[in-house]
């Protein structure tokens, strides 16, 4: 089958960037009703639902086997759990904007972690270059006039998840790990277990207690915000070339901005800007082709 391109490959690319970008500014309303592993186990357990469904519908079930349960326990933690809480924490103290900004150089720390672990992907001085750079734009986004409001505790906790991110990634790189959509799957749902419980010792049921418009806040958040673009990520990626792919990364932080400036009234400032536009030039000299 050949690589999608064209309009195609752009539909999908801003279907899936819209969708993501969108969970920023969903998040940081959230996350001032329900307390961060509440907020982690309700979004891990509907989209667990929405993509166990998905998964019925294609009849791809049978992909579920020991390695990706194995697996899912890994991802579950790195890229369930603690992105998903430390998301809500953050986002209480730094807008949509930035901290999707911060979030967009995930790619960078990806690079960092594959020339320490995986020796088939050393960077070229090229690539070093862009992280560098990429580092300095985040500097531009959290320093002084950056954040309309925000802190820099709220940038370090974005790092940190996008961190757990990267971790895995480069865990999920070092060999086979089973089904791609039976993985996500087991990721959702080892999430959901892991903070429910977590929620239940913490807050307690009365966190559930919250208005109708939360909770339709909340589906939005863990359906159209999580499950379905995550499902059309793991389709996307194995029909377009992985650079093509990876434009979603700059996609993110532009939808996040807008959505964020719609919704919330959060209009960043031009450092926010400035330093943005220098994070994604960062990430096209890393993960682009020369």
């Amino acid at each position: 089958m050949p690589p999608l391109t064209g309009a195609a490959l752009w539909l999908r690319l801003v279907v899936i960037g819209a969708l993501w970008g969108a969970s920023f500014p969903l998040i940081r309303y959230l996350a001032f009703h329900f307390p961060p592993f509440t907020l982690a186990a309700v979004r891990g357990a509907m989209a667990s639902v929405a993509v166990l469904a998905f998964l019925w519908w294609r009849r791809e079930l049978a992909a579920i086997d020991r390695r990706v349960a194995m697996g899912a326990l890994v991802l579950g933690t790195l890229n369930g759990v603690l992105p998903n809480t430390l998301m809500p924490l953050a986002l209480m103290r730094i807008e949509a904007a930035p901290g999707s900004l911060v979030q967009a150089a995930g790619p960078l720390v990806v690079t960092l972690l594959a020339a320490a672990f995986l020796p088939g992907e050393k960077p070229t001085r090229r690539m070093l270059g862009g992280v560098a750079l990429g580092f300095a734009g985040i500097a531009l986004v959290v320093g002084p006039g950056g954040m309309s409001g925000g802190s820099l505790a709220g940038a370090a906790l974005i790092f940190c998840a996008t961190f757990s991110y990267a971790l895995g990634t480069i865990w999920m790189r070092l060999k086979p790990r089973g089904a791609a959509a039976a993985l996500a799957l087991g990721q959702q749902g080892v999430s959901a277990i892991l903070s429910g419980m977590l929620a239940l010792a913490v807050d307690g049921t009365g966190a559930l207690a919250q208005p109708a418009g939360v909770w339709a806040v909340a589906v939005v958040l863990a359906i159209l915000a999580t499950a379905v673009p995550l499902t059309m990520f793991l389709g996307l990626v194995t029909r377009a070339r992985a650079a093509d792919a990876s434009m979603v990364s700059y996609l993110q932080p532009v939808f996040a901005t807008l959505i964020a400036a719609a919704w919330l009234r959060e209009v960043p400032s031009w450092p926010t800007l400035a330093g943005g536009a220098v994070v994604l030039a960062s990430v096209w000299l890393v993960t682009s082709r020369r």
